[in-house]
C-alpha cells in the first residue's frame, strides 16, 4: 500500500524488504534508485514532492523483486 502522509510518501510492504525509487521510469536497479529505507522493513518513506510520479522498486531479504515495478504512484493517483 501507498500513502502520502504529511510531507512524505509511505510505502507499506507485507514482508521485510528494501525499496528504492525512480521519478524516471521502473527500469533501474534498486541499488541506483533513492532508498527508501535503511535495511530491510516493513515500512518506507521519501520526501513528498508533489507532481512528481514516483516509481518504485522493492526486494526481499532473498533479493527477489517484480520485474517492473513494485507500485507506481502519481499525482492525484492512489496506486496503478
Amino acid at each position: 500500500r501507498s500513502y502520502h502522509e504529511g510531507n512524505q510518501l509511505k510505502i507499506v510492504t507485507n514482508e521485510d524488504a528494501e525499496c528504492a525509487y525512480s521519478f524516471n521510469k521502473c527500469s533501474f536497479n534498486i541499488a541506483n534508485g533513492t532508498d527508501m529505507t535503511s535495511g530491510f522493513a516493513t515500512e518506507h518513506f521519501a520526501e513528498w514532492q508533489g507532481g512528481r510520479t514516483y516509481y518504485v522498486k522493492c526486494a526481499d531479504i532473498w533479493g527477489n523483486s517484480e520485474s517492473g515495478c513494485s507500485f507506481v504512484v502519481s499525482p492525484g493517483l492512489k496506486v496503478l
